[in-house]
């Protein structure tokens, strides 16, 4: 689970994540809390898209919550990559993800984010804040309230290599239907989404650790 960074407002934030450039959408809503950071909820991403964990990650987040080159450009990363060896952390605009907080991101004027896994494919998520629900646990696990469609298998090549795969996979001719059949399953079903194997793989991911009972105080101490 997430540091415990100082203050903040507990609120339970509603948010969807979509898969950019996918058609149809391929698309999660999750509940998860304010007091998690970026990092956790790069692991809630992780685990409702079944993706491997097997690449870098980071966050952007741009002024005003837009996704125009210019936003882009000037927005703040988040991450958790090692120091350039050649630039050290010269980026003024770089932030450690795993000490933001998501509820002190996604302010009214930012109301959507950037998570960018594996800088090779490119799998770009556009995250957006739906609701803020007063209260919540802390140390609850975070929920998916629903989606569509499958996701693509880790180093399928971005979305385009994705949609080349499946119809590699319903075109007996096509010279990488074998391939296909090996790599997603013969019986692979694009549009196949299931919430309880989806919260499954939250729960073991966010199972939480134990609380240890508090020592009594001696008396006059």
């Amino acid at each position: 689970m997430g540091k415990r960074l100082g203050w903040y407002l507990p609120e339970q934030l509603v948010l969807r994540i979509t898969l950019a450039e996918s058609d149809p959408k391929i698309w999660r809503r999750v509940e998860m809390h304010s007091g998690l950071t970026l990092h956790d909820l790069h692991y809630v991403i992780q685990n409702v898209f079944d993706w491997t964990d097997s690449h870098l990650y980071h966050f952007l987040v741009p002024p005003g919550g837009k996704v125009t080159y210019k936003a882009r450009r000037d927005a703040i990363r988040y991450h958790v990559l090692p120091p350039d060896p050649y630039f050290g952390n010269d980026n003024t605009n770089d932030r450690p993800a795993d000490e933001a907080m998501v509820g002190r991101i996604f302010t009214p004027e930012c109301k959507q984010i950037i998570y960018e896994y594996d800088f090779g494919d490119s799998w770009e998520h556009l995250v957006k804040l739906e609701k803020r629900l007063p209260g919540g646990d802390p140390d609850g696990v975070p929920q998916c309230l629903g989606g569509e469609n499958a996701a693509p298998r880790d180093d399928m090549g971005g979305i385009p290599g994705y949609y080349q795969w499946i119809e590699a996979l319903h075109d007996p001719a096509d010279e990488m239907h074998k391939e296909a059949i090996e790599w997603l399953g013969e019986d692979f079903d694009p549009t196949r989404f299931d919430l309880g194997e989806v919260n499954a793989h939250l729960t073991a991911a966010f199972k939480s650790v134990p609380k240890r009972p508090r020592k009594r105080r001696k008396r006059g101490s």
